[in-house]
């Protein structure tokens, strides 16, 4: 009975492994699949605020600039949805890849995420808000607030 006992316990393991692997799968699919649909409304939305250029500037009609700021904070909002999905995408890529270097598995195990848009201001490697030091170089990731955060006003200025 040994003999049949290890094969199904070997057995076992093998499957384990490959529906962990189907899982894994399925949920870059997913999320790959999201990412798409996303990319899809922001191009809608983008053709949109060159439709109302289009209208403003050719066609003479009134286009107020509070309404092309609100198309450009949903295009922003998607380029954010967008962000957090690829981090999360990059993620599930990083912990089954067997060349990926043993930090970055290490930073995908503890839940290291990045901010999208954000980077270390001496490597330039993506880096998270949340961190004080870089993964990456090891740098302080403290900077003047103003520079991280700039303002559009309506007529174009931008104050930081």
């Amino acid at each position: 009975m040994g003999i049949f006992d290890d094969l199904v316990q070997g057995v076992t393991k093998e499957v384990g492994k490959v529906q962990a692997r189907s899982q894994e799968m399925l949920q870059v699919y997913n999320l790959q699949s999201q990412i798409r649909e996303l990319e899809r409304k922001k191009t809608g939305k983008l053709l949109e605020i060159g439709k109302l250029a289009v209208d403003k500037f050719h066609h003479n009609k009134e286009v107020t600039d509070e309404v092309v700021k609100d198309k450009v904070n949903e295009v922003a909002g998607f380029e954010h949805e967008i962000g957090l999905l690829q981090t999360e995408l990059d993620s599930i890529r990083v912990s089954s890849d067997p060349d990926a270097p043993a930090s970055k598995k290490s930073e995908s195990k503890a839940g290291f995420k990045t901010t999208p848009g954000f980077e270390c201001p001496a490597c330039h490697a993506p880096a998270s808000r949340d961190k004080q030091f870089c993964p990456t170089c090891g740098a302080s990731m403290k900077r003047t607030e103003e520079a991280d955060v700039v303002d559009v006003e309506p007529n174009g200025d931008s104050n930081n």
